[in-house]
Formats: structure tokens, C-alpha cells, sequence
């Protein structure tokens, strides 16, 4: 017979120093059912919480022993207690080691749960602790729900096999800052259903700045598909793939597929990458100020119609293995200031530019060249047997 613990002797016990997880049996857990829950139960199977700030109140301070709180149902709250009731706000002081899982567990229909409030500054936000969100979907994709989940230092978060359905003009699904970390695994999607179509507003990428890091930890069933946003990494912020597939499509307004700028950088970490710039004007590879791309390994393929498909400015660098262009470019690859390309396609080629210093070095290519190849004010451009530089 399984025994069941009230709050106050769940609370005692997670607070209890002595307390071993292993032979204690495992984390704690909470159940939390906005349904048929009250914030008066004790959080039991049987007689689960209604919201999740109730199950979150229940945790000592600080935690000395792992926490696990399982979620049905469709939260249209937090429900308020010892936070806003339109933003889940995760702070805790916890002891090494110990980590609050938040997992939804499917309900009778097989449906995932849903956070679904509206009108706070952010869905989530992780400020301290150590916190892991799994097998949930953030927001119900309504214009009261700009930003999805905030990370900010010393709070490390663990999103899983999670959903994100938010919007906004230019704004962040996935937003690490101030140091603060996100790890992603299986299968990350941002609202993936946009790919052939999307309203206005509807934009959900994933942002890291001022020295915050957004990566994967695993590959194997692990992928990321973001149907109207982009990667962006600023101001010593860090991306990193390194997951089995990426599929990334971009409708905004100067939206990159993947924008790097001010010492910021993205590493494929050697994923299969598909990116679609939908607006003719926008270039899917667009690093500038000091911005950085690394892509050893990683095939990239980029789809569309655009004006450019790779644009380098201002002292920034993409390094790559293979790219693949499956549209129409009239340029191929633009860059200027300083900034440096090396890689090589295994497709047609359009025009390529070097301009102010900048150097372009494609190793192979498997197509034709079909365009001019330019370059000026010390520009240098190398390809397989030839060299163009500003001089010629």
C-alpha cells in the first residue's frame, strides 16, 4: 500500500538534511491537477493541487533533496501564491545536486497540459535553482502571450520534449540572459505548424545575450523546429546545436534565420540544418559586429528566393563544412570589414563579394560558379584554382 505523505510531513521531509534520495526512495512528488485539484490538498495522486505556485509554496527553502511535480490539464493561472498569477516565476535556493522536475503527464484524451495565462512579461522565469520542464506546452499562441520562457544567471533550466506557441513581432520563445542557462533536449518546437504560412505576430525564436547560453545535451531524438523565428546570439551569448536535425523559417520583418552580432555565437555542432528566409529582403546568415558561426560538420541547406543568402559584416567569421542552396540567390555570399568565410558548397553558386578586407575561401565547389566573382579595398576571394583579389 502506498503511503501517503501531507504537505507539512512532505515539506519536513524534503527539508530534512539527513535525507538520503536514494534511500529515501527517490525525489519527492507533488501532483498538481487544474481540474479537479484543490490548493487546500496535500498534493497526493489521490488529491492533487490545483496550481502549480501551491506545489512550488510547498517546497522548503532551501532544498536539500530533488523535487519532482507532476501536472495535468490546462492552467489558465498560477494561481498566484508568492507570485503574479500570469508569470511562473522559479526561484529557489536549493543545495548542489538537487534539481525541481516540472513533468506533464498526458490526461485522458492524450493531451499534453497547457500554461496557458495570459499578460504577464513572460510565460516562465527562471531566476534561481536548478529546474528541468518537460513534456509541456507554453502558451495557447495568443497575442497576450509575447514571450515564452526567461533564464537569467544563476538559474540553469532543462526544457524536454516541450512546445512553444507564443507571439509577438520580434520576441524571444527561449530567452537566456545574464548568464543564465538553458539545456534542450528531444524535441523543441516553436511554433513548428508556420513553415507555408503565418500571421502577422506570430514570431517565436530563440535568444541568447549578455553571456547567457541556450544548448542541446543530447542528439539522438533530440530536434529543433521553429516555424517564424530565428537563432540569435548577442553581446557574449551563445547558441548550441548539436541535436539530430534543424529546421528553422523565418517570416519577420530583417529577421535572419540565424543572426549573430556583438560577440555573439551559434555552433551547429555538426546538425543537418534547413533554413527559409521567407521575405525576399531578409538573408538567412547574416553575422555582424564580431558575430560568429561555427559549423564543422554540419550540412546546411538554405531554401528560398532571397536578394543574399550569406551576408557578412564587420569583422565576423562562418566556418563550415557543406552548404547547399536550394532557391534562388542573386548573391551567394556578400562580405565586408574584416569578416572571414571559409567552406564550401555542393550546389550552383551565384555572385560572391569580398569588400574592405574581407576574405571568402571556398574550398570545393560541386556546382558551377554561375555568377561575377568581385572583390574590392582589399578584399581576397579564393576558390578551387583561383584567386581574385582587389587588385586585378
Amino acid at each position: 500500500m502506498r503511503t501517503v505523505l501531507t504537505a507539512l510531513a512532505l515539506a519536513a521531509l524534503l527539508a530534512s538534511p539527513k535525507a538520503d534520495p536514494v534511500q529515501a526512495g527517490g525525489p519527492a512528488i507533488l501532483h498538481v491537477d487544474a481540474q479537479r485539484g484543490k490548493d487546500s490538498d496535500p498534493g497526493t495522486e489521490r488529491e492533487p493541487l490545483k496550481s502549480l505556485s501551491a506545489a512550488l509554496a510547498l517546497l522548503p527553502e532551501p532544498l536539500r533533496r530533488s523535487a519532482r511535480i507532476e501536472v495535468v490539464g490546462l492552467h489558465e493561472t498560477t494561481g498566484g501564491r508568492g507570485m503574479d498569477d500570469n508569470v511562473l516565476a522559479l526561484a529557489h535556493r536549493m543545495r548542489p545536486g538537487c534539481e525541481v522536475r516540472i513533468v506533464g503527464r498526458r490526461d485522458g484524451a492524450g493531451e499534453v497540459p497547457v500554461l496557458a495565462w495570459k499578460g504577464g512579461s513572460a510565460m516562465v522565469e527562471a531566476r534561481e535553482g536548478t529546474w528541468r520542464l518537460e513534456n509541456l506546452r507554453i502558451g495557447t499562441f495568443s497575442t497576450e502571450q509575447r514571450r515564452g520562457v526567461v533564464v537569467e544567471g544563476p538559474a540553469s533550466l532543462t526544457l524536454k520534449d516541450l512546445t512553444l506557441r507564443t507571439r509577438s513581432r520580434s520576441d524571444a520563445g527561449i530567452l537566456a540572459r545574464r548568464g543564465g542557462l538553458v539545456m534542450l533536449r528531444g524535441a523543441i518546437r516553436l511554433n513548428e505548424d508556420l513553415h507555408e504560412e503565418a500571421p502577422d505576430e506570430s514570431f517565436c525564436g530563440i535568444v541568447a545575450t549578455e553571456h547567457g547560453i541556450v544548448r542541446f545535451e543530447e542528439r539522438e531524438g533530440a530536434t529543433l523546429d521553429i516555424g517564424n523565428g530565428s537563432l540569435s546570439a548577442s553581446l557574449y551569448g551563445c547558441i548550441g546545436l548539436g541535436c539530430s536535425s534543424a529546421r528553422i523559417t523565418s517570416w519577420g520583418r530583417q529577421s535572419n534565420n540565424l543572426a549573430v552580432n556583438c560577440g555573439g555565437r551559434i555552433d551547429l555542432h555538426g546538425t543537418p540544418t534547413t533554413l527559409c528566409a521567407r521575405r525576399p529582403e531578409n538573408t538567412p546568415i547574416g553575422p555582424e559586429h564580431d558575430g560568429h558561426i561555427l559549423a564543422e560538420d554540419a550540412h546546411i541547406r538554405i531554401v528560398g528566393e532571397n536578394e543574399c543568402a550569406i551576408a557578412l559584416q564587420k569583422a565576423s567569421t562562418f566556418t563550415c563544412n557543406d552548404i547547399e542552396l536550394a532557391g534562388r540567390f542573386r548573391k551567394t555570399l556578400w562580405a565586408m570589414s574584416g569578416s572571414v568565410f571559409v567552406g564550401r558548397f555542393l550546389s550552383d553558386m551565384t555572385q560572391v563579394e569580398a569588400h574592405t578586407g574581407a576574405g571568402v575561401h571556398i574550398e570545393a565547389i560541386r556546382g558551377e560558379c554561375k555568377g561575377p566573382v568581385i572583390a574590392t579595398s582589399g578584399g581576397v576571394i579564393s576558390l578551387p584554382g583561383r584567386v581574385v583579389t582587389a587588385f586585378e
